[in-house]
């Protein structure tokens, strides 16, 4: 990696974790900590559990779904190694962002010596597939949820435009937004003429190979079966926790598509395993529900279930991508391990 590429590297992620941890404290300054807990504590935990079950299965099935077209493409991976290496990439996002892929594909390799330009072939399939699910779902949820987007959008243009205490913390939420999409941009063009921008275009080759691995699928049932499980338990792992608080156990199934939607876009934008971005998008979307209020600065020790939600959601898949990404890092080194001695 040359010097301007490591530069490079350090300010992206130095900007998303600043990003990430001023819209956490503009979101919970004025949240009482200990109030706060009190609230957590009352949460049904058993759904929250659930909840996890759920975001392990998204894994093994991500996991599975991989090894489909790694098929395709004439190579063979364990069910194991391409599970606990997708397990890894959720990890590695975590505290690298956008780094999972590369994490994941980098894993997977080692273990099984398959070429990485192939494996990063068959990450950019999944991630047009999965652009297309969640355009459909976006699309789903503007015919079902109509009135509560247009809502939602209002409710963004009604509080750039208040000029009260409370609401001017979004406005510097906005200015922050803005400047890091500006920082990105420009971050971006430097990253054209860096060598890591030229070692991205060694890996055409490989892509192409990727991207005709689809057509030569033998097990597209298989592939597609992943693919609608990947989003169910995507959705499941947000509605089922509706019924772990009484603020939101009268939400309907249509709130849960309009949730995982919102939820979906805040951890596209790139912050530390969505840190604050989740928090706040989803914040916003349980306010336009009905559940909790968007005021940043509410009356004394009174706390907001539109950010205890988001919490807990986020905290207990927070906690699934650790427990899976430290136990697939063990098997990974034990199986590395025992291909080495074994040679």
């Amino acid at each position: 990696m040359g010097k301007d590429s490591l530069l490079l590297n350090i300010l992206k992620y130095s900007v998303s974790f600043v990003f990430a941890f001023a819209i956490i404290y503009v979101l919970f300054q004025h949240q009482n900590p200990v109030k706060l807990f009190e609230e957590i504590q009352k949460v049904e935990m058993g759904w929250v559990f659930l909840s996890m079950i759920f975001g392990v299965w998204a894994y093994v099935s991500r996991g599975l779904r991989w090894i489909v077209l790694i098929d395709a493409l004439g190579y063979k991976s364990s069910k194991i190694n391409s599970i606990a290496s997708v397990s890894v990439g959720y990890f590695t996002n975590l505290f690298i962002p956008r780094a999972g892929e590369i994490s994941r594909c980098t894993a997977l390799n080692q273990a099984e010596k398959i070429p990485g330009d192939k494996l990063f072939g068959t990450i950019l399939i999944e991630r047009v597939i999965d652009f297309i699910f969640l355009f459909a779902l976006i699309i789903l949820a503007f015919f079902l949820k109509l009135d509560d987007l247009l809502k939602f959008f209002s409710t963004l243009q009604a509080h750039q435009t208040d000029s009260n205490a409370g609401n001017s913390k979004i406005l510097i939420l906005l200015s922050i937004t803005t400047i890091g999409i500006a920082g990105f941009f420009l971050l971006k063009k430097w990253m054209k003429n860096s060598v890591f921008y030229q070692k991205i275009l060694g890996f055409f080759d490989g892509l192409k190979e990727g991207f005709k691995s689809i057509k030569k699928m033998k097990r597209k049932s298989v592939f597609w079966i992943h693919t609608f499980s990947i989003w169910i338990m995507y959705f499941l792992m947000t509605y089922i926790c509706f019924f772990s608080m009484s603020e939101t156990s009268g939400l309907t199934v249509g709130d849960g598509l309009f949730l995982l939607v919102l939820g979906g876009i805040g951890m596209v934008i790139p912050t530390p395993g969505g840190i604050g971005s989740y928090h706040a998008i989803v914040m916003i979307g349980l306010a336009v529900l009905g559940v909790g209020f968007i005021n940043l600065n509410p009356p004394e020790g009174e706390i907001n279930p539109a950010l205890v939600f988001p919490t807990v959601v986020h905290v207990a898949q927070t906690l699934v991508a650790i427990i899976m990404g430290s136990i697939s890092l063990f098997i990974l080194f034990l199986t590395k391990k025992k291909k080495y001695e074994s040679s």
